[in-house]
């Protein structure tokens, strides 16, 4: 009598789909997404896609953001979200569009993240807490120098940053903390210096990978 043999088969689980975020940022300036394609590398979860354009002001990158958005058919059910990053430089001109820009994000549900006066202060705050005044992009990346001597925009520098993630978080969520201290009734997108880059960052539950 031949015994029946049941064979044992592995199923293997489901690989969970990657939630999409979609990107906009502003002009020819390729540091935010050089950061972001380095940072997707380290996580499984989300993929991000850019919004196409080379606009410098905020309302023309949230409805780029958004057309992109409408085009790979992004939805929040899924997990998915847009995300528009841009820099105010400390420009009063920029505050206005901000507020402009901040109506339409809102009504989309894309998130705003802001850098005062530019994206570098992020970069920074993973080797110094400083709430030192910055007067442009161009004297906080002299001091940024002080640690990276040979940064310039468009160069990946992920790999010097990353060890440092948990610094930079800390030392951005206690700037916001001292702005929130000695705004008065300044909004804090337009303290300087100031960056919202590390609330993404959260949002990717990138922390424990630091």
């Amino acid at each position: 009598m031949v015994k029946s043999i049941k064979k044992v088969v592995k199923v293997s689980p489901t690989r969970e789909r990657r939630k999409i975020i979609i990107v906009g940022t502003e002009g020819n300036n390729k540091t935010e997404e050089i950061y972001l394609r380095s940072l997707e590398k380290k996580q499984s979860r989300y993929h991000f896609i850019f919004a196409d354009g080379n606009d410098t002001d905020a309302v023309n990158i949230v409805n780029n953001t958004i057309k992109k958005a409408r085009t790979e058919g992004i939805s929040n059910r899924n997990g998915d979200f847009a995300v528009s990053i841009f820099d105010l430089d400390i420009e009063k001109s920029k505050e206005k569009l901000y507020l402009k820009a901040k109506v339409i994000a809102d009504s989309k549900n894309v998130m705003l993240i802001t850098s005062n006066p530019c994206f570098e202060i992020w970069f920074l705050e993973h080797f110094c807490f400083t709430t030192k005044p910055f007067n442009g992009s161009s004297n906080l990346i002299k001091e940024l120098k002080k640690y990276i001597p040979d940064y310039s925009k468009n160069l990946s520098v992920f790999d010097v940053l990353y060890p440092r993630l948990k610094v930079a978080l800390v030392n951005c969520e206690r700037l916001d903390k001292h702005h929130l201290a000695n705004r008065g009734d300044r909004q804090l997108q337009f303290c300087n210096p100031q960056t919202e880059v590390y609330k993404l960052v959260k949002l990717l539950s990138l922390t424990r990978l630091g």
